[in-house]
């Protein structure tokens, strides 16, 4: 930490906002909060920092963190916002500090208008200071010209794709709707929720920001969309007479993402990265070499080749590793096991991805001992993962500090408020002392009346008297000498006799415990005598009182005083009983809360006289007082819970063993803002374009890559892919550099770095155990130049199919009535193969129950899901089984179907080239594949790539599939239906 002291020359004015008025009360008012500036000051002990954007003085006090910002006059500050001090800003406070020193120092103006005139915030020298303090922070080295190049490429990249997507949501025209209905979710939230009925289908994505065309206050987010209802979040809650009936919504242009990668580029340019070796792996493949320990062995089980191989490498790598997981080959438990060794070991784990299910979908799998916390909008958190946000965090540490100290607050209820029943018993007590003073105090003065009274009427018995109170007072006093005495001798005897039994002194001892015994019985006897004297001295004493007594008695004002005297001492002891018993009843509630030493209650011995009693209640007062504010200082802060929201989540976050978010969440939540992780996981990362992928990556000191590049590649914009096309053709970029630019938009960072590394960096699991041997066999071939390898049961019982892979061929019906056609929306529609599809399923749920639908084209995803709505009922799942292929990435089912749509003469297949989807939709399957096309048109298509691969995967299905006319599937479900 690189510390500056600055002494300021003269006095500092601040003048509290009325935002910061109302945020601090009633815990904290700003006269409070300036005086402690002001006395941190005064000692030179007042740390604060410069910050920019916008500039600003940051001060800290013991307990809070202050934002100052100078007046245009520079005459003073304006205190903008206060809030507690956290770990979050003792990390930036740590970074360097100055040490403000004002001894004229701060003063609190309610308005600016009050500042006497010549006060200063004395900012240039606060700047001059500052620059001395970041001065001492050493000189970053400026970057090699082929990694700015490399930036500048990502730069161009993101600046392209935010102006194409910016323009296109300002151009696309309002979504009508004709209905709204509120809506009651469990949330943990407040805001309010509607559902809107569309006149028409329409594109809204969810996360995607909407308002009201006629009130643009109304803001909200879309949580989910489907079909023609679209649930909408609204930021705060909104009256539903406020939403009209009929009308509009209008997407709100948001360039969050592309921010956010922006952001990312230029922190890689400034260096201010968790690892600042990050573009070496990235742009020169630079990576340490290491060795892994053998001993490493994962909590779960993991395969003994390839998993194994992965769990070791990723404990042992320090830099980056890449994990090629191809579909069903456990990636996933890989992950998982990874991420909890490295916890385990004390390393603070991300895991993320570019989707939300990919997150979720590992997140569910960590052990429930692990403290996981999940980061994001809870309306796109699926599953478990929900029950790990950090608000579910907060909310159930919220309930847990309320039942842990439920019992403190049920013990503690006697000293506060109605149920006050310590202060109610001391209250008593300070009465009964009070009635108890009182009375010995008129007692003395009815027996000092009655003393004098005696002496004039009676000297003689008189003087009797006070020669035998004398004498029993001598023989107390001898009694209570000789008592002490005997205790001494007995505590001598006691040890020297403990020494007796053994030891070269114990003959010694015998003989010193043989003398002191005998001194102890001397001492007992002459106890016993005294004992005997106070007897006797008692006797003749009350022998006189009592023939004093009867001589007064014969005269009335004597008789008088006696009365008085014994009325009052009757009441004393009246109030001492009293005393006793509140006293009694008042340990007894400060015991269930404490324990209390016995010599300060009246167990045992009570006090020898009231001032020893008076002594007793005022320590039973400081206990009663102490309690009182423990009580009250509790039930604040059980009230304030809940305003440390923020509080809570941001400590949950920072202690957190793994946090988990997508790759653009990372940097776009606040809960996130400058935390470091030691391991970044990114799942599914095949997927994800380069400038996704650097967001979490800057995070990290190492990072660990889970993806496959034989599955779905980034989603690439079809206007940002001509772009990229054109920078060539265009001359916006040399030839050299256009081709990267390009091959960054269609290929990931794990694409181009898998087979770029060394091997250390980069294994493969091998070793698939969801699709049935028959659909694995291919895939391997097709995709993986058949190294991986099938462990699977292979049962197979389904009652149309011969073989776990099988597809319907709609090349027996005629060519005009398997055709293509074009869709309602961007796409195609294939009727018979929808109503194949929709007929075959009917069929098939009374034997899979855990079934899905692929097709390449949204338009034939409407059509299929109003065909089975109509056959298995609207109440049905039908649009959540139902979807494209690039919905389904990472999932699985027991049965897939799976329509290739296309059938033409022109061997057009369109999108379809991308043989990739094709292995994401048939290796869905865990126990029955069928695929539904046209095979004249697929192994006719004019792209060779997919043409020799639909060959391929002929032939595989004529050896060992089943490959069958869609006439005689037909046939077939006729038969299953007449014996269902």
């Amino acid at each position: 930490m690189t510390v500056s002291l600055v002494s300021l020359p003269g006095p500092v004015a601040v003048i509290p906002s009325e935002k910061v008025r109302s945020r601090l009360a009633p815990h904290l008012r700003p006269d409070q909060l300036i005086k402690e500036m002001a006395r941190l000051s005064r000692m030179g002990a007042l740390p604060a920092r410069l910050e920019e954007n916008p500039d600003r003085l940051v001060v800290y006090t013991d307990t809070h963190v202050a934002w100052l910002f100078v007046t245009r006059r520079g005459d003073a500050y304006n205190l903008g916002t206060a809030f507690p001090r956290g770990f979050r800003e003792e990390e930036r406070l740590l970074r360097g500090a100055l040490l403000l020193n004002c001894s004229a120092g701060w003063q609190g103006f309610h308005q600016l208008r009050d500042v006497p005139d010549g006060m200063s915030a004395h900012w240039p020298l606060l700047r001059r200071a500052w620059g001395g303090v970041g001065s001492s922070e050493p000189e970053r080295p400026s970057l090699p010209p082929h990694h700015t190049a490399y930036l500048d490429r990502m730069a161009q990249v993101i600046e392209a794709g935010r102006d194409i997507e910016v323009a296109r949501q300002r151009e696309a025209p309002p979504v009508h709707y004709r209905s709204r209905e509120s809506v009651r979710e469990e949330r943990r939230s407040a805001q309010s929720m509607y559902v809107f009925g569309l006149v028409r289908p329409a594109t809204l994505a969810a996360g995607a920001v909407v308002y009201l065309t006629d009130q643009p206050d109304l803001k909200g987010r879309v949580v989910r969309a489907k079909g023609l209802d679209v649930l909408i979040r609204f930021e705060t809650a909104v009256d539903y007479g406020r939403i009209p009936a009929q009308g509009a919504l209008v997407v709100m242009p948001s360039d969050r993402v592309f921010q956010a990668q922006a952001d990312t580029v230029n922190a890689l340019r400034r260096g201010d990265v968790v690892n600042r070796g990050l573009l070496g792996w990235l742009v020169d493949r630079r990576l340490a070499s290491f060795g892994v320990d053998p001993q490493d062995r994962p909590r779960g089980v993991l395969d003994q080749d390839s998993q194994l191989s992965a769990f070791q490498r990723a404990l042992a790598v320090p830099d980056l590793l890449l994990i090629l997981g191809p579909p069903g080959t456990g990636k996933t438990r890989t992950i998982t096991e990874i991420a909890v060794a490295c916890a385990a070991r004390g390393e603070r784990v991300l895991i993320t991805s570019h989707t939300n299910r990919a997150v979720d979908n590992v997140l569910e799998q960590l052990p429930a001992d692990l403290l996981a916390v999940r980061v994001g909008n809870e309306d796109v958190i699926t599953g478990r993962a929900r029950d790990l946000m950090v608000e579910s965090h907060v909310t159930a540490l919220r309930q847990r500090i309320r039942a842990s100290t439920e019992g403190t607050v049920s013990r503690l209820a006697p000293f506060t408020g109605d149920g006050d029943a310590a202060g109610r018993r001391l209250a008593y007590l300070t009465e009964s002392l009070a009635t108890a003073r009182t009375a010995e105090r008129e007692e003395q003065e009815h027996a000092a009346g009655l003393d004098a009274a005696i002496h004039r009427l009676e000297p003689v018995q008189a003087d009797r008297i006070t020669d035998a109170v004398s004498r029993l007072t001598a023989a107390r006093a001898a009694a209570e000498r000789l008592d002490a005495r005997r205790e001494t001798w007995e505590r001598r005897h006691a040890s020297a006799q403990a020494r007796t039994a053994s030891g070269m002194l114990a003959f010694f001892y015998r003989g010193l415990a043989g003398r002191r015994l005998a001194r102890l019985h001397a001492v007992r006897q002459e106890f016993v005598l005294a004992t005997e004297e106070v007897t006797r001295a008692e006797t003749a004493c009350r022998a006189e009182q009592v023939e004093a007594e009867r001589l007064i008695a014969a005269h009335p004002e004597a008789a008088r005083l006696m009365a008085a005297r014994d009325t009052a001492r009757r009441d004393g002891e009246e109030a001492m009983d009293e005393v006793s018993k509140a006293a009694r009843s008042l340990r007894s509630i400060v015991a269930d809360v404490t324990p209390i030493s016995e010599e300060s209650l009246p167990d045992g011995r009570p006090p020898a006289d009231l001032a020893g009693w008076e002594a007793l209640r005022d320590r039973l007062g400081q206990v009663v007082a102490m309690f009182r504010t423990r009580a009250a200082l509790l039930d604040e802060w059980r009230a304030r819970i809940g305003d440390a929201e923020q509080d809570l989540q941001r400590e949950l976050v920072r202690y957190a063993d793994v946090v988990a978010a997508t790759c653009i969440g990372t940097a776009t939540t606040k809960l996130l803002a400058e935390l470091e992780f030691d391991l970044v996981i990114v799942d599914e990362a095949g997927q994800i374009s380069t400038p996704n992928l650097l967001v979490p990556l800057v995070r990290g000191k190492r990072a660990i890559l889970v993806g496959d590049h034989q599955q779905l590649p980034p989603y690439l914009d079809e206007e940002v892919r001509e772009w990229g096309d054109n920078l060539a053709r265009n001359g916006d970029l040399p030839p050299a550099d256009a081709n990267e630019v390009a091959d960054v938009l269609r290929r990931s960072a794990f694409e181009r770095l898998y087979g770029a590394v060394s091997a250390d960096h980069q294994v493969m699991l091998t070793v698939q155990r969801r699709m049935p041997r028959e659909v694995g066999e291919f895939v391997s071939a097709a995709f993986y130049e058949r190294v991986l390898r099938t462990d699977h049961a292979g049962r197979h019982d389904d009652p149309i199919f011969a073989s776990p892979f099988a597809m319907i061929d709609t090349s027996d019906r005629p060519a005009i009535e398997r055709a293509e056609e074009a869709g309602s929306r961007p796409g195609y529609v294939n009727r018979l193969e929808a109503d194949i599809v929709v007929r075959l399923v009917a069929g098939y749920t009374r034997y899979y129950k855990d079934w899905a639908v692929i097709v390449p084209y949204r338009a034939q995803v409407e059509r299929i899901r109003a065909g089975l709505a109509r056959v298995l009922g609207e109440g049905t799942e039908v649009a959540d089984n139902v979807g494209t292929v690039d919905s389904f990435q990472g999932g699985e089912r027991d049965l897939i179907v799976y329509a290739f749509t296309r059938s033409n003469a022109r061997g057009e297949v369109g999108f379809l080239k991308e043989l990739r989807r094709l292995n994401v939709a048939v290796s869905r399957a865990r126990r029955q594949l069928v695929l539904v096309g046209d095979t004249t048109t697929l192994t006719a298509a004019r792209d060779e790539g997919f043409r020799v691969l639909v060959r391929q995967m002929m032939d595989h299905l004529r050896r060992v599939g089943d490959l069958r006319p869609s006439a005689e599937v037909a046939a077939r479900l006729d038969r299953l239906d007449e014996f269902s």
